[in-house]
Formats: structure tokens, C-alpha cells, sequence
């Protein structure tokens, strides 16, 4: 049994401490979890380091932010759009935009959860992430209990203390959690809107948070 399958399964021991170190060094599942402009940044900076880390070729983004709303294709890699388009064929709304695949959820949370669950299977060992772009409904939060590490964004201009809080909040799930900090630039707008990694300082933010900064 895949250690995707198992962890989607089979209900942790009990006793497991609250936070703990995620099972792969590079993750190859990640959940973002901030608000819309900010998450989808982050999301696809580290939708683009996972894949570049562990030599990919391309990286899904589930993302969910309460609406349904088809994702918009744009000039993508071949592996990108050839998987988008596998994906399609299987029912799944699913557009290509760089060397990244966004599948647009249902409104519905379980109905997104179980989608991005089956998504898991299917994509088999492509690097993705899931993207909870506003406030976290509490039915996403066993889907986000088994993926490798969770990445906290939070906005620009937010009050001192929240983005230690939205940490404590995610760890709660009991996994791996980080914080990645965007730069302030123009160019995170372009990398999510593109699918393509146009920021150093973005890739290296992301890339610290792929590592961790607060586990177990």
C-alpha cells in the first residue's frame, strides 16, 4: 500500500504527538492555507519548489476558496497540459498554466475533500497542493491531517501575532507546519498567474518553508 493510500486510510496511532516531522524531506503533499491573493501566490511558489526539489515535471494545485469557479488554462509545459488533460477526461475541472495543473473544488467542502482524495490516487507521485484560500472549514481538516507539511500565509499588512496564531491553529491538525513569508513584489501576481518560478525571493521563501521552521 502507497504511503498516500495508507495515510488516507488508516487513522494515526493513538498517542501521536500533535506535531510531527513530515514523512518525506521534500514533501510531496502540501496544504496553503491563507487568504485568496496571498494563498494563491504561495500556493503556486510552492507547488513550484516541491516539483523542482524532488525533479518533476509538473505540480497540481487543488484550491477551494468557498466558490466554483472553472480554473482558466494559459501557455503551459507539454506534461502540464497532457495531465490537465488526463484529468479532464476523468471529470475533473482542470486547467494548465505554466508547469502547473489547478483543479478548481466544489464550494462544498466534503465534496472537495473527497475529490481531492481521489486526486491523490491519480496523480500518483506528482507533487500536490492543497490550497485552502479563507477561513478553513472544518470539514477539509482530515483531508489536511494527511498530507506531508502545512504552509501558513498570511496578508501583507496583518496584525502582529496572527501569523503565530493561524501556525498554533494548523499544527492542531498534527502535522509538519511552516510559515512562509512573501516578499513584497510585483512578481508574485505573475509566478501564480503564470505557473512559472519568475521570483528568487519567492523561490526562496518557499523553498525555507518546504524545510520547516516549526516541527514536532
Amino acid at each position: 500500500m502507497s504511503v498516500r493510500l495508507r495515510d488516507l486510510f488508516l487513522a494515526p496511532a493513538d498517542g501521536a504527538p500533535a506535531r510531527r516531522v513530515a514523512e518525506r524531506v521534500v514533501p510531496a503533499t502540501v496544504g496553503v492555507l491563507g487568504p485568496p491573493r496571498e494563498g494563491a501566490i504561495a500556493a503556486a511558489s510552492v507547488a513550484l519548489a516541491t516539483m523542482g526539489a524532488r525533479r518533476a515535471r509538473c505540480a497540481v494545485i487543488c484550491r477551494w476558496d468557498g466558490r466554483e469557479a472553472a480554473p482558466r488554462p494559459g501557455l503551459a509545459s507539454i506534461s502540464a497540459r497532457r495531465l490537465a488533460d488526463r484529468l479532464e477526461r476523468r471529470g475533473v475541472q482542470a486547467a494548465a498554466r505554466g508547469r502547473l495543473v489547478t483543479v478548481g473544488l466544489a464550494a462544498e467542502p466534503a465534496e472537495a475533500r473527497a475529490a481531492v482524495e481521489r486526486l491523490l490516487v491519480a496523480v500518483e507521485e506528482t507533487p500536490l497542493v492543497v490550497l485552502v484560500a479563507g477561513p478553513r472549514p472544518p470539514a477539509l481538516d482530515p483531508l489536511l491531517a494527511t498530507l506531508d507539511r502545512l504552509v501558513v500565509v498570511t496578508a501583507l499588512d496583518a496584525p502582529p501575532g496572527l501569523g503565530d496564531l493561524a501556525l498554533d491553529e494548523a499544527a492542531a491538525l498534527g502535522r509538519s507546519v511552516a510559515r512562509i513569508d512573501l516578499p513584497d513584489t510585483p512578481l508574485g501576481s505573475l509566478v501564480a498567474s503564470t505557473g512559472r518560478p519568475f521570483s528568487p525571493g519567492l523561490r526562496a521563501a518557499a523553498t525555507a518553508a518546504l524545510g520547516g521552521d516549526r516541527d514536532g
